[in-house]
């Protein structure tokens, strides 16, 4: 082999690692159940990250800003716990209800504004039990 053709094989392949490292960068990685998920992104674009939660736990979200924030980390928890810490930099409201959770996302945080984070847990208990009913009518609180 020639010195010449040594050198294109060597920048050819150079391209080749440099072109394929940008893609490389930029990962996203979702698994678990939405009482136990994990989260693993590198470089990813806040939208993506909830689109991938949307796809896997039926997590809904809305939102006016693109989303482009860049993600790095990884995310453990129950799913509304790594939503929130997903969302930091960000003012949300957060409902969750026994059929999922809803996130709106408001706006990111200025240097010199107070934060805004709001969770709304809406909780449907079971009818009292015989047992119960006479528990809290002798003054006791269940």
């Amino acid at each position: 082999m020639t010195m010449q053709r040594k050198s294109l094989i060597l920048a050819i392949a150079s391209a080749m690692l440099l072109a394929g490292s940008g893609a490389a960068l930029a990962q996203l990685q979702v698994d678990g159940k939405p009482e136990a998920v994990h989260v693993e992104a590198r470089d990813v674009p806040l939208q993506d990250v909830l689109a991938a939660l949307h796809d896997r736990f039926g997590l809904d979200y809305r939102s006016d800003d693109a989303l482009e924030t860049r993600k790095t980390g990884v995310f453990d928890g129950p799913l509304q716990r790594v939503a929130a810490r997903i969302l930091e930099g960000y003012d949300f409201a957060m409902k969750i209800t026994p059929q999922g959770i809803d996130v709106l996302v408001l706006r990111q945080d200025r240097p010199g504004q107070t934060a805004v984070a709001t969770v709304a847990a809406i909780a449907v208990r079971p009818p009292m039990t015989a047992a119960e009913v006479k528990h809290y009518a002798s003054g006791h609180i269940r």
